[in-house]
């Protein structure tokens, strides 16, 4: 956002600048000079008035004339002879205009000449006097307050808009982080045009939105408990009745797809209910090391894939709801458990104030298309993991809002180490400051 303030900034101060540039050009180039036609007036009015005094009374009393004019003006004076050199564009002008007798050069500083004269007569402002000094000054001073006016002018415009932004940019990063009933102020003194009442409109929309979803979620799957639950009913019953053995295999597949359905309702439930749980009153410092080697310990007695656990020896903390951060990491050990073929390596190691928690699998791995998508709500698209070991698409969405509601991050990539899938979460360590406080 700096950048686009410099932008602003930078862009302001050309426009300035191509103002002035195009005002010079319009007003005195491309069209008549009329301060310069002024002093083209004024000029041959005095050299005619010379010329008079000099033509009536001589030409000393002419020089005394231009001296005190000079001297009474600020001026200097200087006569040339016809033995003396002037500028070439001076002589060059006299030569080629016999008929003109005064000429304005680039300062524009006056030259003229008398008839019953061979003299040419140079006016110059005196720059010495004081008066010509701070007039000067003035002229610059002039530029430059004008200039300075509409920099601050600039920079307190643009820092009031920073502010209005800066505001209106928090209410969007709180509603993108999940804090739904973020708005921003519509006051005039904070609000962008209608730009924060737009937004508004659509946070209100999405709110409602995703509101109605998640009810409409919990609704679903708690109505469907009670289908489910006469439908395992029945069967069990139909189960212990006398059949052959097509039967008791039809049966058998009612029982497992209803378990099956049943298992789908309650992660349906539980990834609705992550949406709901404060989380600030469940915050507990906990021991990695420990809580992983117990955890470590209980999958290792459900399946027959060699889990091992890298830990050094350090004891790190961070700060967590031990039930969430349980499922989570449950549920990437699980997902690991399903697609690797013999082994399953956890590995603990602290970077840059976080602590990085990563599971890797000697499984097929993920396509590296299907990996930015892996934590959205009910998406199985890898078609390395079959659909059978796929399960609902919930699990590793469950992960990914643990993490959000923690302050932490899950990614997927390849593993380095087994060639398979590492599912890696990314948790801030508890300082001292935090600890003091949860004691």
């Amino acid at each position: 956002m700096r950048r686009i303030y410099l932008e602003s900034l930078f862009g302001l101060v050309l426009c300035f600048i191509l103002g002035v540039v195009a005002n010079e050009t319009i007003v005195y180039n491309l069209n008549t000079d009329y301060t310069y036609l002024l002093e083209d007036y004024e000029a041959s009015a005095h050299q005619q008035l010379i010329a008079f005094i000099e033509e009536n009374q001589g030409l000393d009393a002419a020089h005394k004339a231009m001296k005190q004019y000079v001297d009474t003006s600020l001026q200097k004076l200087t006569i040339y002879n016809h033995e003396d050199k002037i500028p070439s564009t001076v002589s060059k002008y006299f030569d080629t205009h016999p008929d003109r007798l005064i000429f304005h050069d680039a300062e524009r500083n006056l030259w003229f000449r008398l008839v019953g004269s061979d003299n040419t007569y140079y006016y110059a402002a005196n720059n010495d006097t004081l008066v010509r000094q701070k007039v000067d000054l003035e002229e610059d001073l002039d530029w430059l307050f004008t200039l300075l006016s509409f920099i601050v002018y600039t920079l307190g415009y643009l820092m009031i808009i920073f502010r209005r932004v800066k505001k209106l940019e928090t209410a969007t990063l709180r509603f993108a982080e999940g804090d739904l009933s973020s708005r921003a102020d519509t006051k005039s003194g904070s609000a962008l045009g209608t730009l924060n009442k737009s937004f508004n409109l659509m946070a209100d929309r999405i709110h409602n939105l995703i509101e109605s979803n998640r009810s409409l979620t919990s609704a679903v799957a708690h109505e469907l408990r009670t289908p489910i639950f006469r439908i395992q009913w029945q069967a069990e019953v139909l189960r212990d009745t006398p059949l052959n053995n097509e039967q008791k295999a039809t049966v058998e597949s009612i029982v497992d797809d209803t378990e099956e359905m049943e298992k789908m309702v309650d992660e349906l439930l539980y990834y609705a209910k992550l949406d709901c749980i404060d989380l600030e009153k469940a915050y507990s410092p906990i021991e990695v090391s420990g809580f992983l080697d117990s955890a470590v310990k209980r999958w290792k007695k459900e399946t027959g894939i060699n889990i091992k656990l890298i830990l050094k020896n350090q004891s790190y903390m961070i700060l967590a709801d031990e039930t969430l951060l349980n499922r989570a990491l449950d549920n990437l050990v699980r997902n690991g458990m399903k697609f690797a073929y013999s082994q399953i390596l956890i590995i603990v190691k602290p970077e840059q104030e976080k602590l990085l928690i990563s599971v890797h699998d000697d499984g097929d791995g993920v396509a590296k298309e299907h990996q930015s998508r892996l934590f959205e709500p009910f998406y199985v698209g890898d078609k390395a993991r079959n659909k059978a070991k796929s399960g609902h698409g919930l699990g590793l969405s469950i992960v990914d809002k643990i993490c959000t509601q923690h302050g932490a991050l899950v990614n997927v990539g390849d593993s380095e180490i087994l060639k398979g899938a590492v599912f890696t979460i990314t948790f801030p360590l508890c300082n001292d400051k935090e600890d003091k406080n949860l004691k």
